[in-house]
């Protein structure tokens, strides 16, 4: 007979429970689930493993006395309360991000690097564009410099704009600021979150949304971090705190002096260059518009008939971007995918940390999620 295990039965809960799983939607291997949380029945290793793989917990997480301390406090601005259900997917990824920040703490600490102190940066100020600008002098990135994002690594232009979004990650992680983004989560949740920390804090994006998209979201989850706050946002929604961020953003990637000495218009006043602005700036069409709306350019009837014109663009371009993916296979490495969740930058840290065997393979394993011939794969990628 084997040997009963000393699991807590409590902890079996709150795993399921922080995992974001209700009783009934588990799946039939974890019939007895209810039972191993009273303690009426007690699960076996092989319970264990398929609990663990569920609730992407370790098997030893069960024997433990208590669950572990997260005071992380979210705030949920589609309504004024602390969000309560999140998404087992969404769960994950914060965990994730998480984990990914204590290990790129681990290594500056064992290779006694200083991490940049975020909090003296830290700022109050309530007029957007003044905290907009206050943020472009911090990331330090000159209009001209952001010009020519617009082309990638082979030296053509990009209208994806993914060249843009990977400049701005990367300056975000040479201050100490950690972007990655989600894999499984449902646009319709989030568009990104925040998660403030003195030192190192955390951007997650919506993996799912068009690069442009994903550049907003990464500055108006910036402006919450220079408030010093955390929030879970979706940047479509307008209430007075997000449209503040949204209104940061936009001056962030827009500079107000910049765009008002640009030339905006053919002889015919009315023909907008915004697909031109938009490969400027590195940003949708639809923020050209609003950016041009705010600053007086055209009047709302005008904005009104071309953000109409642009969701209709878009989502016809939604629909076969749709079809395509349904007819056929996808077409991202599991390399690529990583590089993109994890960002090249925190991956290039991790990969010449295990190179200087300030880490095991172990450790390098863990710390990217993978197995070591794909951290093999990413080493080439990524640094050739």
């Amino acid at each position: 007979m084997p040997e009963a295990l000393n699991v807590n039965p409590a902890m079996i809960k709150w795993a399921r429970e922080d995992s974001g799983f209700s009783l009934d939607e588990l799946p039939g291997y974890l019939k007895d689930a209810e039972k191993w949380e009273t303690g009426e029945k007690v699960p076996t290793w092989t319970d264990l493993r398929n609990m663990a793989k569920k609730y992407k917990r370790p098997s030893f997480f069960y024997f433990l006395s208590k669950p572990p301390i997260d005071n992380d406090d979210f705030i949920e601005f589609r309504s004024d309360e602390k969000i309560e259900e999140f998404s087992p997917e969404l769960r994950l990824e914060i965990r994730k991000a998480k984990s990914r920040r204590n290990a790129y703490l681990r290594i500056h600490e064992d290779m006694g690097i200083p991490i940049p102190n975020f909090k003296k940066h830290v700022c109050n100020e309530k007029n957007p564009i003044k905290l907009g600008q206050y943020i472009r002098e911090y990331l330090n990135v000159d209009f001209e410099t952001q010009q020519k994002w617009i082309l990638n690594n082979n030296g053509n232009r990009d209208g994806t704009h993914k060249s843009f979004l990977d400049h701005w990650k990367e300056v975000c992680f040479d201050l100490g600021i950690l972007v990655f983004e989600t894999n499984g989560v449902l646009e319709s949740e989030i568009s990104g979150c925040s998660i403030y920390y003195d030192y190192c804090p955390i951007i997650l994006l919506n993996g799912k949304n068009y690069h442009n998209r994903r550049i907003f979201t990464l500055m108006h989850e910036l402006a919450h971090l220079i408030q010093g706050t955390s929030a879970i946002c979706d940047v479509d929604k307008h209430n007075k705190k997000e449209t503040f961020c949204n209104n940061v953003a936009a001056e962030i990637l827009m500079p107000h002096d910049t765009f008002k000495n640009l030339q905006l218009f053919t002889k015919n006043k009315h023909e907008l260059k915004v697909a031109r602005l938009s490969n400027i700036y590195g940003v949708s069409k639809q923020s050209i518009v609003y950016k041009l709306n705010n600053s007086g350019f055209i009047d709302d009837g005008l904005k009104n008939e071309w953000i109409i014109k642009l969701e209709s663009d878009n989502q016809i371009m939604r629909e076969k971007d749709a079809e395509r993916r349904r007819n056929s296979e996808p077409h991202i490495s599991t390399i690529s995918m990583k590089r993109k969740q994890d960002g090249t930058s925190y991956t290039r840290l991790i990969l010449e940390a295990y190179d200087n065997d300030i880490i095991t393979s172990t450790q390098a394993m863990r710390y990217l999620d993978t197995s070591l011939d794909k951290i093999k794969g990413l080493d080439l990628e990524i640094r050739g």
